[in-house]
């Protein structure tokens, strides 16, 4: 009898352990984030400086390093002819690439065949532009840059009116309001709320959140039977609303207090020297068809939609303020034909970062900024 019960829990054992081989191999399961960023009073969360980890998903596995000075950053000569500065959430920072793969290292490299250039990452997952403004200010702005490029993601517009974070950050953040009566034309009319930033609570340390990141067998076996809460449906259509629905009257609030941030952004880096110029990084939905037909299913989006709202709200508000935008969806929409840019997570893979590069260098040459920054050295 006892060795039928050894014999049956060793081939349980067994099956166990092949069952978590194939997984690893053929369908891996694990989400784990890099203990890389930590609390911060002022701008709600940061990297901590001199930290590693790994950041694991179905889709890749690399390596995060956060340097000294707190940013995911490519090794460099740091060459001082033109300095440049990167900010931006998670596609910045160079989310599930490797760093030299990166939209900051690729950029260096496509500008540096007759210069000593520097791209600086100050790339933060999460981050919405009125954190970029905030950490420009206090860290950016002493370093002396002489441009400063902002990459805009469509979620950034619903960042910058949140206390709280939406992507990968959820925590308390910093966040603006115009004041009353503020002209988006005038300058001081942006209040700063929700600061100083309490500290969250710690995360979870439980063998069962341990496993869920580090055994896929056990990550599917509890999604499978853990009931997750529903998306909010009127939750996702205002969000989808904002960003490409026809009733632009009624987010214009929203687009308002963007066009302030990015005012006061521009007038920030003028005060300091910097070109400051915007990057507009289409969204996944914007380029493959398929998935905003997914993404119309699964959310009951059933309004009249323009996929290119943000493009042109983009458009009017760097005509109405005098900041250079570089618009990457005609570049990405041309590739996207002939090949695959985007994680099924929405970032982008190794292919979408170094057409940005690509494109971003080339519009930066031809609009004179390059040249207008090194006669200003």
């Amino acid at each position: 009898m006892r060795s039928r019960i050894l014999l049956a829990m060793g081939s349980l054992v067994l099956c166990l352990v092949i069952a978590e081989a194939l997984l690893r191999l053929l369908a891996p399961q694990v989400h784990r984030l890099p203990d890389v960023w930590t609390h911060h009073a002022r701008l709600g969360w940061t990297h901590r400086p001199e930290s590693t980890g790994r950041l694991v998903t179905p889709e890749f596995d690399v390596a995060y390093r956060i340097d000294a000075a707190g940013h995911r950053q490519h090794e460099s000569d740091r060459g001082t002819d033109l300095r440049i500065q990167l900010y931006g959430d998670s596609f910045a920072e160079a989310w599930g690439i490797e760093v030299e793969d990166g939209l900051a290292a690729r950029l260096e490299a496509e500008l540096k065949t007759a210069l000593g250039v520097s791209v600086t990452n100050f790339g933060t997952a999460g981050y919405g532009t009125d954190q970029e403004l905030l950490l420009f200010s206090d860290t950016g702005a002493q370093l002396s840059p002489d441009v400063v490029l902002l990459l805009f993601y469509a979620n950034d517009l619903w960042n910058n009116v949140s206390p709280r974070g939406i992507g990968v950050r959820r925590g308390a953040k910093p966040y603006f309001r115009l004041g009353r009566g503020a002209e988006l034309s005038g300058s001081g009319a942006l209040q700063l709320m929700g600061t100083p930033i309490p500290e969250p609570p710690p995360r979870p340390s439980s063998l069962s959140f341990t496993l869920q990141q580090y055994c896929h067998l056990w990550a599917l076996g509890y999604r499978a039977l853990t009931r997750q809460a529903p998306i909010p449906q009127a939750g996702m259509q205002d969000f989808y609303g904002g960003l490409y629905g026809r009733d632009t009257a009624h987010y214009r609030p929203v687009w308002e207090l963007t066009e302030r941030l990015l005012a006061e952004f521009a007038r920030r880096c003028e005060q300091r020297g910097a070109a400051f110029v915007v990057v507009y990084a289409p969204a996944i939905v914007q380029i493959e068809a398929d998935h905003w037909r997914t993404k119309r299913d699964l959310h009951q989006l059933t309004k009249d939609y323009d996929l290119n709202n943000p493009n042109r709200q983009l458009q009017g508000i760097a005509g109405r303020q005098g900041i250079p935008l570089i618009d990457l969806t005609p570049a990405f929409a041309a590739a996207a034909e002939q090949q695959t840019l985007y994680f099924r997570d929405s970032h982008w893979n190794e292919v979408g970062h170094r057409l940005a590069a690509e494109t971003i260098a080339a519009a930066l040459t031809n609009l004179g900024i390059v040249a207008e920054a090194l006669r200003d050295d």
